[in-house]
């Protein structure tokens, strides 16, 4: 059985501490390479390092490219050129797509670098194994530095700093539930937690129902949609939904729970269906809204009773091929929506 308890250490903490350490002492790296699926961090040192190399109003010695700009040459002669009347010449470039070749491209260049030359490479996609990367994590003159999402109890710590502010009273509970219902992407984290704070500022203090009321919850409602989707057999729009989900970080195993509880909902539904009662009785039994209700009912038409239940067996299966270790998360939960639709 594979072991499941021992984590990954998450890079992410040495990676800020690296660039706090640069800024502070003033030594920086030639080149810096800033990747990873946490795109906020990612964002956020980014313009940190910028700040910290290029004076306010400074265009001459700050060069930026995008996919769409980037020329190697171009970028090559920024490279050697030196700063004019100031301390450094910083070149951004993001989203070049070098580091998921296997050209070296300019990155064989460093060694004729200006030691006041910066060079921030912004990539969402890094190949560890091809040249370029290889090049970089190997030369002292570089920083390759990973951003991860942080874990629930850093992420939990974050959104408390941010609920907070201006003396706010906030409810232990708070922070976790937030990351709950919104899901672990920082941007929408920050977003939706500087609206809590907002809202509830006359009152003073943060609950969890104020979480509830206030706040959106793209998860479960891409859940609903995609179990709509598959009781349509219409597996392109149930995987889209499924990879809209991964972009969103929400974990497998919690798409999985997600799926299972809405198949839950479902035999009761239409149990209560069979048993003859109306979308009044079942909305005062399940405790949701009306228009959630009838479209329940709407996704019970498409399925007769026995095959809910078959649903809802093959939920929890896949739920035990992960705690028993026959697949991983990712494939349980993949295989899980395919099966379904299959029904």
């Amino acid at each position: 059985m594979a072991d499941y308890s021992k984590k990954k250490k998450n890079p992410t903490t040495e990676s800020m501490k690296t660039i706090r350490s640069h800024i502070e002492s003033g030594s920086f790296s030639r080149i810096y390479l800033l990747y990873g699926d946490e795109q906020y961090l990612v964002n956020q040192y980014r313009d940190m390092l910028i700040k910290a190399l290029v004076n306010d109003g400074d265009t001459m010695n700050y060069t930026s490219y995008t996919s769409d700009t980037f020329n190697p040459d171009s970028v090559y002669q920024d490279m050697i050129t030196m700063p004019f009347l100031a301390e450094h010449r910083t070149i951004l470039v993001e989203e070049s797509g070098l580091f998921d070749k296997s050209e070296e491209s300019i990155l064989s260049s460093i060694s004729e670098m200006s030691d006041t030359n910066v060079l921030i490479f912004c990539e969402t996609k890094v190949d560890k194994r091809k040249k370029p990367y290889s090049l970089l994590s190997k030369s002292e003159l570089s920083s390759c530095l990973e951003f991860q999402t942080p874990d629930i109890d850093t992420l939990s710590k974050w959104v408390s700093t941010i609920l907070a502010e201006g003396e706010m009273k906030v409810k232990m509970t708070v922070p976790e539930k937030l990351i709950a219902t919104v899901g672990n992407d920082m941007n929408m984290l920050k977003n939706e937690a500087v609206k809590l704070h907002d809202y509830c500022m006359e009152r003073g203090e943060i609950t969890d129902k104020d979480v509830t009321d206030i706040c959106v919850n793209p998860v479960e409602d891409k859940i609903f949609d995609m179990c709509e989707a598959i009781s349509r057999k219409d597996s392109k729009k149930a995987l889209s939904l499924y990879n809209d989900l991964c972009i969103l970080k929400t974990k497998p195993m919690t798409v999985i729970f997600l799926i299972t509880r809405q198949y839950n909902q479902l035999v009761q539904v239409s149990e209560m269906l069979t048993e003859g009662a109306d979308p009044h009785k079942i909305t005062s039994y399940l405790k949701t809204p009306e228009f959630v209700t009838r479209k329940y009912i709407s996704i019970c038409k498409n399925y007769k009773h026995p095959d809910l239940l078959h649903a809802l067996d093959m939920c929890q299966q896949a739920d035990l091929n992960v705690k028993t270790g026959r697949l991983t998360d990712v494939n349980a939960a993949e295989n899980l929506i395919v099966n379904l639709i299959t029904i």
